[in-house]
């Protein structure tokens, strides 16, 4: 298995693992994505994953955005990166398509994944 830093330097698993376990060098981006009523509510999720999720067959893809919530957007859509840079991008990119389908959206960068809800409740 090929493990990486946020940089796209070859690590261990050890260095892996103890990145791993760090919320904050894990997250690129979480943003959330919700209509004034909060009857619709997504989250944007950006994360370094550390492992080469392109298994040797091109450069490393190091980063991933998943979206989370119901409807057309019902945690299915995700993009892959190799660099951090992209994964900012893509991020971004992933948030304004989400935000075009929300009406009356309320965007709203999050440091940390709430502890409690999660879709509409």
């Amino acid at each position: 298995m090929n493990w990486y830093d946020r940089g796209g330097n070859p690590i261990n698993v050890a260095a892996a693992n103890e990145l791993l376990g760090n919320a904050e060098y894990k997250r690129v981006g979480l943003t959330e994505v919700a209509s004034k009523d909060r009857s619709v509510v997504h989250r944007v999720s950006t994360v370094w994953l550390g492992l080469d999720h392109a298994h040797g067959a091109e450069a490393p893809l190091l980063f991933e955005t998943m979206v989370f919530g119901e409807g057309d957007w019902a945690d299915q859509d995700c993009q892959r990166y190799s660099t951090e840079l992209e994964a900012f991008i893509g991020h971004t990119e992933m948030v304004a398509l989400v935000a075009a389908t929300v009406p009356d959206e309320v965007i709203t960068e999050l440091s940390a994944w709430p502890e409690q809800g999660g879709a509409a409740s």
